[in-house]
């Protein structure tokens, strides 16, 4: 089913629960329908399940217009006008309609390609509720603009940025899309990036201070990325940098730990889903936290390591306890986040038994 004719009585939570089983799905149709104001839709009224793959990857030949708060772009070739975003501060929000979740179902062979196991295909499904579409767009902040399923951003003034990271993962796995989407609008990758963060290029220039990123507030080149984040190519290098992730905090040997890792004591999906979701929200706070909740359950990390199922689901509730207050700034909606991965957990489709996840990270090294 590719639309959807509304009825009497409905409103965009029930036909996102009836067609998707997910109320909170909302947000996405008001998105890919272009629909300011949710509590306004009409019987009879089409809506788009599907969201469309625009024909044209670039924004060269694109008009970009704003009717109140809404932005909307059309291609040239077209008669067309597409939703892009509301204006919000500095620049614009946009939700996005490429929902994670369903990308991963519909492209198991692409995700093969890269080397993903269902295992962390399952955890990234677990967590990818809580956080954006593959091509969601954020320039009104103070990252000056932030794109995808974790919303990598440029970075604020002078910082450098995880956005970077991701593209040159990018320009590395599936150069040709980079070109087509970035490239040839005279982006690329400094040389000094690494794999979690660095500067983009644009026309040779390093795009690191506040003067050249505010340039990237501009509609256009929102279009550009949200136009990325529909191609299938660049999501599923998306997917694959969410899941690499894992590698700067889950899998590293720790001396206040005894040597071991976090991984070596929280070894099931449900830990592994439920401390990325944390480390993407609140990266240092996992550590602290993680200690916290052994000292709290009396659990040594070597009797962690070679504790029970039971011993982790203890380990893990401490951990969820103390995680939603700890800091300054506690790590947003950790109770709702929590319920989103508790409900994959519910259903079967993740595992709460230790060594149950499973990585393929020494077959991409």
């Amino acid at each position: 089913m590719e639309t959807y004719t509304v009825k009497a009585g409905d409103s965009l939570a029930k036909i996102a629960m009836k067609i998707f089983g997910d109320a909170g799905k909302w947000r996405e149709l008001a998105d890919l329908n272009g629909i300011a104001d949710p509590s306004k839709i009409k019987v009879g009224q089409v809506l788009n399940l599907i969201p469309k793959k625009p024909t044209d990857t670039g924004s060269k030949n694109a008009e970009i217009t704003i009717e109140g708060n809404k932005v909307f772009y059309r291609f040239s070739n077209s008669t067309e006008k597409i939703f892009l975003g509301n204006l919000f501060k500095k620049g614009i929000s946009r939700i996005g309609s490429f929902n994670t979740e369903h990308f991963i179902n519909d492209n198991a062979p692409l995700l093969a390609v890269l080397k993903l196991s269902s295992s962390e295909i399952n955890t990234l499904l677990a967590t990818s509720q809580n956080e954006g579409n593959l091509d969601s767009i954020n320039t009104w902040d103070n990252s000056y603009l932030s794109w995808g399923m974790f919303q990598w951003t440029m970075g604020p003034l002078t910082d450098a940025g995880e956005l970077a990271a991701l593209m040159k993962l990018i320009k590395d796995k599936q150069p040709l899309a980079f070109k087509t989407y970035f490239g040839d609008f005279g982006i690329d990758i400094a040389p000094a990036t690494g794999d979690v963060t660095g500067f983009i290029t644009l026309n040779n220039v390093v795009q690191n201070t506040d003067a050249r990123k505010t340039a990237f507030r501009n509609n256009n080149w929102a279009l550009r990325f949200a136009l990325a984040g529909k191609e299938p190519a660049i999501c599923a290098v998306q997917v694959l940098h969410a899941i690499n992730r894992f590698n700067r905090f889950y899998f590293v040997k720790d001396a206040d730990f005894g040597g071991l890792s976090i991984n070596d004591m929280l070894s099931s999906e449900y830990a592994a889903s439920l401390l990325i979701d944390q480390h993407v929200n609140r990266p240092g706070h996992v550590k602290a936290v993680v200690a916290a909740a052994l000292k709290q359950s009396g659990i040594t990390a070597q009797q962690m390591a070679n504790g029970t199922d039971a011993d982790e689901l203890k380990v893990i509730n401490k951990y969820l306890a103390i995680r939603k207050d700890f800091g300054k700034s506690p790590m947003t909606n950790s109770d709702t986040r929590a319920k989103v991965v508790k409900g994959f957990l519910d259903k079967g489709l993740i595992s709460a038994k230790k060594k149950s996840f499973v990585s393929n990270r020494s077959l991409r090294q």
